[in-house]
């Protein structure tokens, strides 16, 4: 090496040295609070920058996104079926047409048989509501409140009339063709959905074990376990949320019933449909019940009809939630809330539907990710020996119930003291 280069290397070197120095200089003043809270800082908004282009994505391409995910639901409560069938010796492909469009079938058949009855329902339910309403402001204004809500019901006549009202010839055929083309857009929905959902049930397994087979051999037990631990929190919510919601609707329909409410069979459907809406689901069925009884009974029946929602509603809560509810992820109320106006403002009301059961999804896949983290097993070293089989949920290695998972009839985790066993 000449003179000349080596001491432009002596030069750059000694530049390299000044800046550490310096830089290290600068830390050094700086509190190890703020350097901390800076690398907390910039980690958030790299994870945020990413959850929001993701949202972003997937709702430019919801028309897509959107009965995906329906499918993906859906198939939780297809699947049970076809792996019966399939066990049975059936084909697989002959299995998923029997479940998919063998229950769109029946779900065709039973619309069919009490849809004349239920759409004349349907059509008196609005006129009802509207007494209710009505029975409602005379009661608070000539009851002992005395209440002056005639400004309030003007306002919200007036932005009744603003939204239903055309304004114009070219507004009406702007409506229209709106809802020409919503309709178009709702039936290529559901033929998307449908074909997505016979394909998912047919070839799922499948599909899981293509997209094992993409990844490298030491990510494939973490890649199985929070999968197994998606899968197991989105069927176990939807199946009891699903549940749930049938003997709720069942109860009330069975207390409206034995009160004489009239409209019970579209009543017992908006319980059903809002068991799906936790927290503001049944706050709303419940309202439009006693409404409804209100209208048509009086005051005593709307309020025997509230009393028949609250003991339903307290079961629910206090015994059915609790006991079926067991194999999901428990959310709290104001996580729940959080997802369902995110959802509602993606998607509207089919976004609030799927929002709930998508948190419950990230929260299992979250939780799962800690336990791995905490017992050392997403290290490099460490990853490939990982068990496949998740650490927490209903059939985790490491149920709250057992105290040391060889008691669990599982291998003892990698690097873990019988200390830390048992805890998730």
């Amino acid at each position: 090496m000449s003179d000349a280069a080596h001491d432009d290397q002596r030069t750059a070197q000694d530049a390299d040295h000044s800046t550490s120095r310096w830089l290290h200089d600068i830390t050094s003043r700086v509190p190890s609070w703020l350097v901390v809270a800076a690398l907390w800082v910039l980690g958030l908004g790299i994870l945020a920058s990413a959850v929001l282009l993701g949202l972003q994505l997937v709702s430019t391409l919801l028309v897509v996104t959107l009965p995906l995910i329906i499918a993906i639901i859906l198939t939780t409560l297809c699947w049970p079926l076809r792996e019966r069938l399939v066990d049975s010796g059936v084909p697989a492909s002959l299995a998923a047409a029997i479940v998919v469009f063998g229950g769109l079938a029946v779900l065709i058949g039973i619309f069919a048989a009490i849809g004349p009855g239920f759409v004349d329902q349907i059509q008196e339910l609005g006129p009802t509501l509207a007494s209710g309403r009505d029975a409602v402001i005379n009661w608070l204004e000539t009851g002992p409140l005395g209440l002056d809500v005639g400004q309030l019901d003007d306002l919200v006549q007036r932005a009744q009339e603003a939204v239903t009202s055309g304004g114009s010839g070219s507004g009406v055929v702007g409506g229209i063709v709106s809802g020409v083309a919503s309709v178009g857009q709702f039936l290529a929905g559901l033929a998307l959905m449908l074909v997505l959902l016979f394909f998912l049930v047919k070839d799922g397994d499948v599909m899981v074990a293509w997209i094992g087979g993409l990844l490298s051999h030491r990510h494939r037990p973490t890649a199985a376990a929070l999968g197994s631990r998606a899968w197991t929190a989105l069927s176990g919510y939807v199946r009891g949320t699903a549940l749930i919601a049938l003997i709720d609707a069942l109860g009330i329909g069975l207390g409206l019933l034995i009160l004489g409410v009239p409209l019970v069979l579209p009543l017992m459907l908006l319980v059903f449909f809002g068991g799906f809406l936790p927290v503001v689901g049944a706050a709303v069925a419940g309202l439009v019940a006693v409404l409804v009884a209100l209208a048509d009974g009086g005051i005593v029946t709307a309020a025997f009809t509230l009393g028949v929602v609250l003991l339903v509603q307290q079961i629910e809560g206090n015994l059915l939630h609790p006991t079926i509810m067991k194999r999901a992820v428990a959310l709290h109320p104001v996580v729940v809330l959080t997802a369902l106006g995110a959802g509602a403002a993606l998607a509207g009301i089919v976004g609030a539907f799927l929002s709930v059961p998508v948190a419950a999804v990230l929260a299992a896949v979250g939780n799962e990710v800690r336990l791995r983290s905490r017992h050392g097993l997403l290290a490099t070293g460490a990853a490939a020996d990982a068990p496949a089989r998740p650490l927490g949920g209903p059939s985790g290695a490491l149920p709250v119930e057992e105290s040391n998972p060889v008691q669990a009839g599982v291998d003892p985790i990698p690097g873990e003291s019988d200390d830390d066993r048992g805890h998730t």
